[in-house]
C-alpha cells in the first residue's frame, strides 16, 4: 500500500493555540516524510511556521473570512483532495473531504484530559491513528537565520555566556494574565543583584511600553529584545536561556516547546489545561474562591495576579537557576 501523498493540519488561529499543536505536525512529518503537507492556520500564527520546510504550503484562515470565503476555502481543500486530515479546530471540512470516517471528527477528546496538549494529540491519533506522537521539542524550527540573529544580539548586549540568561516575558494579550510591572521589576533587579543573572526581556511590538515601564522602575541593568526578534527568533533566545519568566501567554508555551525551566505566573486561567510542559518548571498561582475563574473581565480587584508575591517568584526561578544533581 503506498503512503499518502497530500496531508491536511487544520491547525488553530492564535499563536500560542499553534506552539500547543506544533508536535502534532512535528509527528505527521515523521509518519508520512514524504507527503505534501499543507497546513492552515490563522493568521497570527502564520509567522511560526512560515519558511518551515516541514511544510509545504502553508493557508492564512483569515483570507477566507464569512461565509464566500469559507466555501471558496472548502473549494480549494475539495481539489487539494487530501488523504490524511487531521483537524485541531474542530471545522466542519473534514466532513466534507472524509465523509466515510466522519465520526472520527465528531469525537471529542475526554475531560480526563486537560492540558490542551494531551487533547491535541488525542485528536490526531483518532483523525490519524497510525501516527504516533512526538516530543514537543520537535514541533517548532528555528531555523539557521534565526540562530544567528540570537548570536548577533549575544555579542550586542555583551552577554557572559558564564552567567545565566533569564527571559521575562511580562505581556499576554488579555491584562488580566498580567501580573504587575513592579513585581516584574523587582524580581528582574534581584536576579540581577543576588543570582549573578543576565536579564532580557522578551514580548510583541505592542508590549514595549511595558517592557519600558518595567526597565525605568528597576535599579539594575537589562535588555530588551522586543522589536529584534520574531517569534521563531524568540523560541530560539529561550532555548539559550536557563530560566524563562512568564505569565500565560505564547510565551509560556514558547518555553515549553523549547524545553526550557520555566516559572509560570496563573491568575484567571486554569494551569491544569495551559501550563508549562517543559521539565523543572514552576506554576505559582493564589488559590482564591474565585480563581481560576476562566473570565475575560475580573469581577473583583485582580488579586489572583496582584497577590502572586515577588518573593515567590525569585524563589522559584533561583531554584531552577540551582545547579542540579
Amino acid at each position: 500500500m503506498r503512503p499518502p501523498a497530500r496531508l491536511l493540519l487544520i491547525g488553530p488561529s492564535n499563536i500560542g493555540d499553534a506552539i500547543l499543536a506544533s508536535d502534532v505536525l512535528a509527528a505527521l512529518r515523521q509518519r508520512y516524510p514524504e507527503g505534501h503537507l499543507t497546513l492552515v492556520v490563522g493568521t497570527r500564527a502564520q509567522a511560526l511556521f512560515a519558511g518551515d520546510p516541514r511544510i509545504q504550503t502553508l493557508v492564512d484562515m483569515g483570507r477566507y473570512d464569512g461565509g464566500l470565503g469559507r466555501m471558496k476555502l472548502a473549494w480549494e481543500l475539495w481539489r487539494y483532495q487530501p488523504q490524511v486530515v487531521v483537524d485541531l479546530r474542530q471545522t466542519a471540512y473534514p466532513l466534507l473531504l472524509k465523509p466515510l470516517a466522519a465520526w472520527r471528527y465528531l469525537l471529542r477528546p475526554p475531560r480526563t484530559l486537560r492540558h490542551m496538549r494531551a487533547r491535541h494529540l488525542w485528536t490526531l491519533r483518532m483523525h490519524a491513528p497510525a501516527t504516533a506522537s512526538t516530543s514537543a521539542a520537535d514541533g517548532l524550527w528555528p531555523g539557521p537565520k534565526d540562530a544567528a540573529q540570537i548570536d548577533a544580539l549575544w555579542r550586542r548586549w555583551k552577554l557572559d555566556e558564564r552567567q545565566p540568561v533569564v527571559v521575562i516575558c511580562p505581556g499576554a494579550r488579555s491584562h488580566i494574565k498580567r501580573w504587575t510591572v513592579e513585581g516584574f521589576a523587582r524580581v528582574a533587579d534581584r536576579l540581577i543583584g543576588e543570582a549573578q543573572a543576565q536579564v532580557v526581556f522578551s514580548g510583541e511590538p505592542e508590549e514595549e511600553p511595558i517592557i519600558q515601564e518595567i526597565l525605568s522602575r528597576m535599579q539594575q541593568r537589562a535588555h530588551s529584545a522586543v522589536g529584534l526578534t520574531t517569534i521563531r527568533q524568540v523560541a530560539r533566545l529561550m532555548q539559550r536561556a536557563r530560566v524563562v519568566i512568564t505569565n500565560d501567554s505564547a510565551s509560556l508555551h514558547l518555553a515549553s516547546a523549547m524545553r526550557t525551566p520555566t516559572v509560570a505566573l496563573f491568575g484567571p486561567t486554569d494551569a491544569l489545561k495551559y501550563g508549562p510542559s517543559a521539565p523543572r518548571s514552576r506554576v505559582l498561582q493564589r488559590r482564591l474562591f474565585c480563581a481560576p475563574c476562566e473570565q475575560a473581565l475580573c469581577r473583583f480587584n485582580h488579586e489572583c495576579m496582584r497577590f502572586v508575591a515577588p518573593d515567590d517568584v525569585y524563589e522559584a526561578a533561583a531554584a531552577l537557576l540551582a545547579p542540579q544533581p
